[in-house]
């Protein structure tokens, strides 16, 4: 902080009343005060410290004004009309685009759920969420093993029970690279933060037991209990708060669905 407020003093108190003065020209382009403070943030702590200095305030703007040079001089040339310059331009832009386009639906939608937490719709208590702890609380520790045909999921479920080694079938089997690399693990979990499909099935077995094939929409899995055990409230309420506002989140979506119909065009999909 010392450093940049000494290039303040340095560079910026003979510019207060433009908005952004320049420090040089290079033909048509500038280097501004603010392009030398972010180009100057860029550089390591120690060379700062060293910008600081009269020699080292000007060496490090004639580093910037030969880039503008180099800047210049490519702009003046024939380069900009080549196919390669435009193509690749062309790319960067729609890059960009993308970007942009990403960001602006990432912003929306933040802004569009804080605007349902703010009015309630989305707003979970801790009444609801003691209800929900009385009915649910245990947390459970699983490994899984994804497979994408049932038959396959079949015979690694038969040598699973059959005393081979559970983490080595999933590290060298399962399609879930996530948690296979583990050997299955997946983060022990509470009632509701585990797929559908496998939660009624996980909470129900018991300890070293091994479940399945289970058919979900990811494929089949096949499921070892490594251990359940009761969690303190005030250890797992922030989770079940996030689920109860998600379980709100649904519903809401449920009911606007009609606005908003959905239909799968391609077949491989459906």
């Amino acid at each position: 902080m010392r450093v940049i407020f000494l290039l303040i003093l340095f560079l910026g108190m003979s510019g207060c009343r433009r908005r952004d003065p320049l420090v040089a020209k290079v033909g048509a382009l500038a280097v501004s005060k603010s392009e030398f403070h972010r180009k100057l943030s860029e550089v390591a702590q120690s060379y700062q410290n060293y910008v600081i200095t009269p020699n080292g305030r000007r060496q490090f703007l004639d580093i910037l004004i030969r880039e503008k040079m180099i800047l210049a001089a490519a702009q003046a040339s024939e380069v900009r009309k080549s196919p390669q310059y435009r193509a690749q331009l062309a790319q960067l832009k729609a890059e960009e685009a993308e970007r942009v386009r990403e960001g602006s639906e990432y912003l929306l939608t933040r802004f569009w759920l804080e605007d349902l937490r703010q009015k309630g719709a989305l707003k979970a208590g801790e009444d609801e969420a003691r209800d929900y702890y009385r009915k649910h609380p245990a947390e459970v520790s699983v490994r899984h093993i994804l497979i994408a045909a049932p038959n396959e999921a079949a015979e690694i479920f038969q040598r699973a029970r059959g005393g081979a080694s559970f983490a080595f079938l999933a590290k060298t089997k399962s399609l879930d690279a996530e948690t296979a690399a583990a050997g299955g693990k997946m983060p022990p979990a509470i009632y509701g933060e585990i797929i559908p499909e496998m939660e009624d099935v996980v909470f129900h077995m018991r300890v070293g037991e091994i479940s399945g094939p289970i058919k979900s929409k990811f494929g089949y899995h096949i499921l070892k209990k490594e251990s359940e055990k009761t969690v303190r409230f005030e250890a797992a309420e922030e989770r079940i708060l996030r689920l109860l506002e998600k379980q709100k989140l649904d519903k809401y979506l449920q009911s606007i669905q009609e606005k908003f119909p959905v239909e799968v065009i391609d077949e491989q999909f459906k």
